[in-house]
Parts: structure tokens; sequence; C-alpha cells
């Protein structure tokens, strides 16, 4: 249970993080402290992505500052850009634990694009 708590509140916590104005990497800071703080390992991946005629188009990601994103962590956010967000974790007892929303961002924050998903389901792995 804590593990998909954990997830959400990440999820959320950079849900939060995300308006215009800020970069791709202070959004993707707020869901990886708040993980890292919920006792989880650290997720391989971004945060986030843009979502345009083509997924993963090279605009701003939501993610670190690795070098495998090169400079799109940097670029900045700005009302009207939709993404994907997306937060997975490794949960002992559970496996991989993933929630992902679309937004977009406004002038006062962002829009969730479907209802928000506030229970994660448990798929058993069949035998």
């Amino acid at each position: 249970m804590q593990t998909r708590q954990t997830v959400r509140r990440s999820l959320l916590a950079g849900a939060e993080a995300l308006h215009s104005g800020k970069r791709g990497w202070e959004v993707d800071r707020a869901a990886r402290s708040t993980i890292a703080a919920g006792g989880l390992p650290e997720y391989k991946h971004s945060f986030g992505h843009h979502l345009s005629r083509v997924t993963h188009d090279g605009a701003t990601v939501l993610g670190p500052r690795w070098e495998r994103y090169g400079s799109r962590p940097d670029g900045i956010i700005e009302a009207g850009n939709v993404f994907a967000i997306e937060l997975g974790a490794e949960g002992p007892g559970y496996g991989w634990v993933c929630l992902e929303q679309d937004v977009r961002v406004t002038d006062t924050g962002i829009e969730w694009l479907s209802m928000p998903q506030a229970e994660l389901w448990i798929v058993p792995a069949s035998g």
C-alpha cells in the first residue's frame, strides 16, 4: 500500500510544480525528491514528456539534467503545452508500480485532460 501511495504523492508533487515559467528539470525534481523521501528507489526515466503530433518530439522534457536528455530539461514550460506526466517505481512486494496522466499547462497551473486516477490497481501476475 505504501508503494502505491508514494507513487501517487510523487506524481501529484510533480503536477503541482508544473506551471508556465518553470523549467522541465524543476518539475522532475519535485516528483523525484518526493519518491526518494518515500523510501523508493530512483526511477530511471523522466517525469514527463511533451505531447504533440509526434510523441516525444524533442520539446521540453520534464526530466533530470542527465546527458541522455541533452538540454531539453532546461526548456521553459509555457501555457498551452501538453504533457504526459508519468511515474513508475519498483515496489517491494508489488513489482513495477506506474501512474500516467495527460495534462495541459494553463496560466494558473494545469488542467487534467482526463479524470485523474485516484487509486492504483494491482494486476496479479498470471501463473
